[in-house]
């Protein structure tokens, strides 16, 4: 069977019959917050978070169109929109052993994310387009996305530190990210010598699904945070790109 390449927009409505639709509600941190403050407002919480896991590196390069489509439905808070990023765990450059290609899709208040293995690769100052896309090649990827990879090009490159959290009965999880930081990324000439920009802000996330919305309420009201709408994809374009807000 022989399919067209998907436009850039239809990726949203490509069928994916494992659809795990779910909140994640973040949480803007005031600049005064230490990150053991903010684990012992959570673990204050009554529905008794502990964590869990151990604290992880997280790395993302994100991918998005020449005209940076993705950044700029996210800005426009488009109702359905998608990102597309490859994630891996540890440290940030040198050979990547278990990267992930990740497509978030965002419907109004609830989003979805599939995932895919990908083969081994290396980042470095030879990284290239034209590199990743030959490991999208070599991975199994269905069709349809890896035709829609092909419409996009390396955006952004960030790195941050992520502690989780998990309630008693097991229905909530709480990420919280600090240590941000960004690096440029060209789809063809790269220099990652160059110190990245540092971003002081710290993200708190709730993630449940859909059925425990009631009870996700009694628990950010617990929390002295406000709920906003932040992406670290968009800020780190801001600062990268230095796009308006």
């Amino acid at each position: 069977m022989t399919y067209k390449p998907l436009k850039e927009e239809s990726i949203i409505h490509y069928i994916n019959p494992k659809h795990n639709y779910r909140y994640e509600r973040k949480f803007t941190v005031p600049d005064n917050y230490k990150t053991s403050r903010i684990e012992a407002t959570v673990k204050k919480n009554k529905y008794l978070f502990r964590e869990v896991y151990h604290q992880r590196q997280v790395n993302n390069i994100y991918f998005d169109s020449a005209g940076y489509n993705d950044y700029f439905d996210n800005v426009l808070g488009v109702s359905e929109r998608k990102k597309i990023r490859i994630r891996w765990y540890g440290e940030t450059f040198g050979v990547i052993k278990n990267p992930v290609l990740e497509i978030k899709i965002k419907k109004g208040l609830v989003g979805d994310k599939w995932s895919y293995q990908l083969t081994p690769f290396t980042l470095d100052n030879n990284f290239t387009s034209v590199r990743i896309q030959k490991i999208f090649k070599e991975s199994d990827i269905p069709l349809p996305i890896l035709e829609s990879t092909r419409l996009v090009t390396p955006s952004l490159l960030n790195s941050y530190s992520r502690k989780y959290y998990l309630s008693a009965n097991n229905k909530f999880r709480i990420t919280v990210d600090f240590n941000l930081v960004y690096y440029g990324i060209d789809k063809k000439f790269n220099n990652f010598n160059i110190a990245p920009t540092k971003d002081e802000n710290k993200i708190v996330e709730l993630k449940y699904n859909i059925e425990d919305d009631k009870c996700a309420q009694q628990i950010s009201t617990q929390f002295p945070f406000r709920i906003n709408k932040n992406s670290k994809y968009v800020n780190g374009v801001n600062t990268i790109k230095q796009f308006p807000q």
